[in-house]
């Protein structure tokens, strides 16, 4: 076994366990519909959380052909993982009972900052993981682009009182979580 394929088998199960509690978290929304009630914002945030884990996974993919590994090149990836899987797991409400309500309207409304919090630790690590690997800082500001973006909306929605400016900063940040899951799994081809 390569260092990599360690270190990637266990990015991959994190990574695993993340996307389980999202589906698991949605497939109980779903089954119990008629006492949820939605928002749009919340949504925006979970398909975030989706979309930055799956393609954040094809990213680590990269990596495959770095031979050396040091204890930070081990640990940075891991730290990195560890947090998204935070943020998927506090962006999906405990698990709803029969003939009880949700109101994700009301959920987010008392969890979403920390689990925006969260994600913009997330960005934060990884601009600075960015930076460990770029060589100048034009290289550093192309490659940390998606993340600088994502923290400036986050800190936005973080910042806003406003739920309609809220809600457009978890567009924001959807579409450009769309634009880097895609991205980063074309580049799986390569």
């Amino acid at each position: 076994m390569t260092s990599f394929e360690f270190v990637f088998g266990m990015i991959s199960v994190i990574t695993s366990l993340a996307l389980t509690r999202l589906l698991s978290g949605c497939v109980a929304l779903l089954r119990h519909s008629e006492q949820v009630r939605l928002s749009w914002c919340h949504a925006c945030w979970t398909a975030v959380a989706f979309m930055v884990l799956v393609g954040n996974w094809a990213t680590f993919w990269r990596m495959r052909d770095v031979q050396a590994w040091s204890a930070l090149d081990v640990l940075s990836p891991l730290l990195f993982i560890g947090v998204l899987y935070a943020y998927c797991d506090l962006v999906m409400p405990d698990g709803l009972a029969e003939g009880n309500a949700l109101d994700l309207r009301e959920y987010h409304a008392r969890q979403g900052r920390r689990y925006m919090t969260i994600q913009l630790v997330f960005a934060v690590l990884a601009m600075l993981l960015i930076a460990r690997s770029a060589i100048g800082f034009a290289q550093w500001l192309s490659a940390a682009k998606y993340a600088l973006i994502a923290a400036a909306c986050t800190l936005v929605a973080l910042g806003t009182r406003r739920v309609w400016l809220e809600t457009l900063a978890a567009v924001a940040v959807g579409g450009l979580a769309a634009v880097f899951m895609w991205t980063r799994l074309a580049g799986l081809s390569e």
